[in-house]
């Protein structure tokens, strides 16, 4: 009978706390004897002998030289059984225990951290960095202090880097990006409970740690880990980022203009990228790609030199890019910094979303996108600008005056955006553009182009204008309503 079949059966006291002894000192891998010690709790507890289980656990007790071994065992009981005699045990083993027990110990001590405070912890997160194990760190990593996880992060950091640099030679695996993640998400959990005092460069490194394995996500995938969730991400990558953008969004101005410099500085490739035509790795587009999704949701917070400065040089380089979703990330990008009132790009992202129409957007996202830009400007100090953007769409509608059905479809899309802007423009132009759409309704040949139109502002416009143009618009409306109808 071998021994661990003994300490589940055996009904002698003396011979349970002779095997465990003889067990605790045999044994060199600490997660195994862990795992006895759980797997001997559950059949005790399923026998109801628990009279024997603490024999096992006052062996451990009494241990005065493997203390690792008899803390594995007795904490494997504990975990499995929550057996308060086992909790007071592991309690005082932990105390006594110097050190972190070596590398074998490191997954008992994550097993046991989520029950038992470990004042050696700082002991455990430095031999794990000593080992490189980004995993242990990730598990621990919720029960450091505020003033330690920046250690942590530094070293789940720096495995990211590695990660990162061995995809670009095509040794790193999706699995090595997994546990980078899972790390992440730990150290994160701090930015979720913590006092926001000094954890500033704590969100920094857990922001590039995540970007630099961004890779996994986005890139096409037949590994287990992400086959199914793409680039959404992992549950602890969704975790994590949501941790990330709450941290930011309590944050001022001054607060969020540092953190997003500190990224800068952390991957020079944002830098780079902007200034530059040359194509880099998937692993630094990844990167690139995370923190355009991360910048859009902390526009607001930004000081205009930050979004002129930073943030706009990234989403210039993507806007027209042939890929779907760093296309879709610097347009959403734009927007929010658009929706922020910074209204510097307006004129120059009309006259981008004009020359991607319809080859990559269609109606809807011009007519977003566009109105964006009005908004924007209708709001800046230069609310003149607005007149630009509109002769630009005035002037791609009247493009499409030819015959034929591709124009007229065009014709008609290019007409409901011009008929969105009167909810949008400043109030001195609204007149002007009243009176455009009325000349290219009146001078359409096509009854069902007309018709939409008017639909289009009566149905659409109207419920999103301010309350001090409803009345305006609805008489001007109805007066389109009537020609249209009287050219039937």
């Amino acid at each position: 009978m071998n021994a661990g079949r003994v300490l589940a059966t055996s009904t002698s006291r003396n011979v349970v706390s002779e095997v465990t002894r003889d067990i605790v000192m045999r044994t060199s891998d600490m997660y195994e004897l862990f795992e006895l010690g759980r797997s001997v709790g559950l059949e005790r507890q399923r026998s109801g002998s628990m009279e024997m289980l603490e024999a096992v656990v006052r062996a451990c007790s009494d241990e005065q030289e493997h203390l690792a071994g008899a803390l594995a065992l007795a904490g494997g009981v504990f975990v499995a059984t929550q057996n308060k005699h086992a909790r007071r045990v592991c309690d005082a083993l932990v105390r006594r225990q110097n050190g972190a027990g070596g590398p074998s110990m490191l997954r008992v001590w994550c097993e046991l951290a989520p029950y038992i405070r470990l004042p050696n912890i700082h002991e455990v997160v430095a031999e794990a960095e000593r080992m490189c194990d980004v995993s242990v760190l990730g598990n621990l990593a919720p029960f450091v202090s505020e003033q330690s996880v920046e250690r942590v992060a530094s070293a789940v950091h720096a495995a990211s880097v590695d990660v990162l640099l061995r995809m670009e030679m095509g040794t790193a695996s999706y699995e090595d990006a997994h546990r980078v993640v899972c790390a992440a998400a730990g150290v994160a959990q701090h930015l979720v409970d913590g006092t926001d005092r000094g954890l500033d460069r704590v969100w920094a490194l857990v922001s590039d740690a995540l970007a630099s394995t961004h890779w996994a996500s986005v890139c096409t995938s037949s590994d287990q880990i992400y086959e199914d969730v793409g680039r959404a991400g992992t549950e602890d990558y969704r975790r994590a980022c949501t941790a990330l953008v709450s941290y930011a969004q309590r944050q001022n101005s001054e607060r969020a203009d540092a953190m997003v410099n500190a990224v800068f500085a952390l991957q020079p490739c944002l830098r780079y990228l902007p200034r530059s035509s040359v194509r880099v790795g998937r692993g630094r587009e990844g990167a690139v790609l995370f923190y355009m999704d991360l910048l859009e949701h902390m526009a607001g917070q930004l000081a205009t030199r930050t979004v002129n400065a930073l943030v706009m040089p990234l989403a210039v380089r993507y806007v027209q890019s042939v890929e779907r979703d760093w296309f879709e990330s610097a347009h959403a990008l734009i927007l929010s910094v658009l929706d922020a009132g910074h209204a510097k790009v307006a004129v120059w992202y009309a006259r981008v979303v004009l020359a991607l129409y319809p080859q990559r957007i269609n109606m809807d996202l011009l007519d977003i996108s566009f109105t964006a830009a009005i908004r924007a400007l209708a709001h800046s100090s230069s609310p003149e600008l607005s007149q630009s953007c509109i002769d630009l769409l005035i002037a791609r509608i009247d493009e499409c005056a030819a015959s034929g059905v591709e124009r007229g479809v065009r014709r008609r899309e290019l007409l409901c955006v011009l008929a969105s802007q009167v909810a949008s423009v400043p109030l001195d132009l609204l007149s002007f553009v009243m009176t455009s759409v009325d000349e290219h309704v009146d001078c359409e040949p096509l009854w069902a182009t007309r018709r939409d139109v008017v639909g289009h502002v009566q149905d659409t416009v109207l419920e999103s204008a301010e309350l001090e143009r409803r009345p305006v618009l609805a008489s001007w409306v109805w007066r389109m309503r009537a020609r249209v109808d009287a050219r039937l």
